[in-house]
């Protein structure tokens, strides 16, 4: 539990240094809405809430992976999603990589589908309209 605690505390301290890095990058009258620090930003406000998470969980056991080769089953999805999103679009692939990753790792029922188009909306809110990222179509 200590352990648990002590990399939250790690993982907040760099999220903040990362935070404070992409900040100080120049801006450029060239750049856009989101600028060059605008995806660091976002990845040290990742690292913060998961870093909060590790705090929050109840239960600190953390089960390992049994197959490390199951990780290939990851990478494999992500080269799927690139390789679809031309042909699908922005929405419709995301939905697609979100649905097949929660159905890799042991999701079922209608919770999947909702979590699929629950996900490609929100991370196209956030792109697309929050940060004006032009996406494929």
């Amino acid at each position: 539990m200590r352990r648990d605690y002590a990399c939250a505390a790690a993982g907040l301290a760099l999220a903040a240094a990362y935070w404070l890095a992409a900040d100080a990058l120049p801006r450029s009258a060239l750049s856009d809405g989101v600028g060059a620090g605008g995806v660091p930003k976002l990845l040290a406000l990742l690292l913060a809430a998961v870093s909060i998470l590790i705090t929050l969980r109840r239960n600190p056991q953390v089960e390992t992976p049994k197959n490390p080769m199951r990780a290939l089953g990851v990478a494999g999805l992500g080269f799927a999603y690139v390789a679809i999103v031309p042909f699908t679009g922005y929405l419709v692939g995301l939905a697609l990589l979100a649905g097949s990753s929660a159905l890799y790792y042991g999701a079922r029922g209608r919770t999947v589908a909702w979590f699929a188009v629950a996900s490609a909306a929100l991370l196209w809110l956030v792109f697309a309209k929050a940060l004006g990222v032009a996406l494929p179509a």
